[in-house]
């Protein structure tokens, strides 16, 4: 089976997307990642920072602001002003629980990445795999003869299984050896 091979990471020209659709899942995504560089930047550099961003769905503005709105808008219209100490202990605190959630958020993402993940290869496993003969018909549509006959059969499994069973238990097999 052949592997996909990606084309890697490409330099994107920056001009504007044409295609409607690309462009708004662009936007979900560059916006996801610009917040995230925002908050690593206010992490490890200790600065303020306020970000708006209007959607091309022209849905409400979206906005990024470290430690807060006004705090940022004060520090923009004052730059000589300086934060005051309870402010400053409670923004590091502050910090340090938004980034527990975040590594925590970033941990059930990957969860259900690996989920979904699981659950597309089940499903194409389901898809691919050859259906038994009891399985080509539902029960619902089967008539009289069919269902007495799958009957019939599943005794004739059970009956089988239990001598097999009770064979096992009392050691009839502890002479074969198993072959993989």
């Amino acid at each position: 089976m052949s592997q996909r091979q990606s084309r890697g990471r490409q330099r994107i020209p920056i001009q504007k997307i044409e295609n409607q659709e690309s462009r708004y899942a662009t936007f979900s995504k560059r916006r996801v990642g610009l917040y995230k560089k925002a908050s690593e930047l206010c992490t490890l550099c200790g600065v303020d920072i306020g970000i708006i961003t209007f959607s091309p769905t022209g849905t409400p503005p979206y906005s990024f602001f470290s430690p807060t709105m006004e705090s940022v808008i004060d520090r923009y219209e004052n730059p000589n002003m300086q934060p005051d100490d309870g402010a400053v202990t409670a923004d590091s605190q502050t910090k340090g629980r938004i980034a527990e959630l975040s590594h925590r958020l970033d941990e059930s993402r990957a969860k259900k990445e690996a989920q979904l993940e699981r659950a597309e290869i089940l499903e194409e496993k389901d898809r691919s795999r050859q259906k038994e003969w009891w399985e080509e018909i539902p029960v619902e549509q089967m008539n009289q003869e069919q269902v007495k006959e799958l009957k019939t059969w599943f005794e004739y499994f059970l009956s089988n299984s239990s001598i097999r069973m009770e064979q096992l238990r009392n050691g009839a097999s502890a002479s074969s050896t198993f072959q993989p």
